[in-house]
């Protein structure tokens, strides 16, 4: 008999991983959210049942994510009456008290990615980070884990919040930046796509070469003649000024500090 999967919300994280343990032969049992249309939408998708309301949740489940704002997942975890599935949530900078204080089998299930709605994405090449207190638990998900990653990792609530602040500035900080320079270009109008070739190799040689080795640019070279070029063309957009002075002088002191460590070494 297929095990049995609950999603508490059904948002971008719900719609992922309801294809993906789909196709890894689960079922998808249950959908349940404040979101009647996008709730009844994904249920109707896998076929599941659906209820606009955690006093539906059906007892019968193998397990139940709670894939919804973070900010709601300690209200939401005291509404659930049932205790006997296996409870998760994905958010990264949650910890595991947050829901195992509530529930005797808690866990959380970490994927690293960032997910769009009807945005393919390939679960095998994504970490998922899990965690619980009981052995019997973490083996569970664990188990259920490895059904659609090939890198499922171990980590408590303290590194996890870590890695999410990396996550954050790595993904969100860069992708707001390649949003503010399209900007810049649409101002003057020339495409996007343009910068695309110059993103893929700066992102494939940071993990190459490690991004301290791979740095390049007018801040790393203390090339004050091109920075104070570049600020006076961002004089009629002061944040994004502020903002280039910040990044450069923070590139351009990391670099003095390297160098000056290397001297001493």
């Amino acid at each position: 008999m297929k095990s049995k999967i609950t999603f508490v919300g059904s948002g971008n994280v719900a719609g992922h991983l309801a294809k993906a343990f789909d196709l890894a032969g689960f079922q998808i049992h249950q959908i349940v959210s404040r979101n009647v249309d996008s709730g009844k939408q994904l249920a109707k998708k896998f076929a599941a049942y659906f209820s606009n309301h955690t006093d539906g949740i059906l007892e019968d489940s193998d397990f139940i994510f709670l894939t919804i704002p973070d900010s709601a997942i300690e209200s939401t975890i005291q509404k659930i009456t049932t205790n006997s599935p296996i409870f998760m949530h994905c958010a990264g900078s949650c910890s595991l008290d947050m829901i195992a204080k509530y529930k005797p089998s808690s866990a959380v299930f970490y994927p690293l990615q960032t997910f769009t709605k009807d945005r393919p994405v390939n679960f095998f090449k994504v970490p998922v980070f899990v965690e619980a207190k009981e052995i019997a638990v973490i083996r569970s998900v664990t188990a259920l884990a490895e059904t659609i990653s090939n890198n499922v990792v171990q980590l408590n609530s303290e590194k996890r919040s870590y890695l999410h602040l990396a996550a954050v500035m790595a993904n969100n900080f860069t992708n707001h930046l390649l949003g503010e320079a399209g900007k810049v270009l649409e101002r003057e109008q020339m495409p996007l796509s343009w910068l695309k070739p110059l993103m893929e190799e700066t992102v494939n040689k940071a993990f190459d070469l490690n991004p301290s080795h791979s740095q390049t640019g007018p801040a790393i070279r203390k090339d004050d003649v091109t920075i104070n070029k570049h600020l006076q063309m961002l004089e009629n957009d002061p944040k994004l000024k502020e903002l280039y002075s910040i990044l450069s002088k923070h590139i351009s002191d990391k670099a003095s500090e390297s160098t000056k460590t290397s001297s001493d070494q």
